[in-house]
């Protein structure tokens, strides 16, 4: 797998939380904190679905805009996987986040992300 395709692979999964956070905020917030929706705190999920947007925006499209720097951004993006993972670790352990199996996927799927753009910027900076 290329560089350019891990970045639409990582950008698709934000994606997909966009999608969720703008669609179906209450559902987030259940599942993730198990508390109910309040209006302010479904208009907080939406906007940072936008924010989100425009990351996996820039995720996506940095392969056609900036080729020569592709392993730098996605180094960038590596660390960035890594402290989500990290904190919704964090927010899991202190009680915040719900203890469940779907709470602990994110979190490797982002570790694992993370990883493999290291893995693949190392090796096309080295070409």
């Amino acid at each position: 797998m290329s560089l350019s395709i891990l970045m639409r692979v990582s950008a698709a999964y934000m994606g997909l939380w966009v999608l969720m956070m703008a669609l179906v905020p209450e559902m987030i917030i259940n599942d993730l904190f198990g508390v109910p929706v309040t209006q302010a705190l479904g208009a907080q999920m939406q906007f940072t679905s936008v924010a989100t947007a425009a990351i996996a925006s820039m995720q996506w499209m940095v392969s056609s805009w900036a080729p020569e720097g592709l392993a730098k951004f996605a180094r960038l993006s590596a660390i960035i996987w890594a402290l989500f993972a990290l904190l919704s670790l964090s927010l899991i352990s202190s009680g915040v986040m719900l203890d469940t199996v779907q709470n602990y996927t994110s979190p490797a799927i982002m570790a694992i992300l993370a990883l493999l753009l290291l893995m693949k910027a190392s090796a096309n900076s080295k070409v």
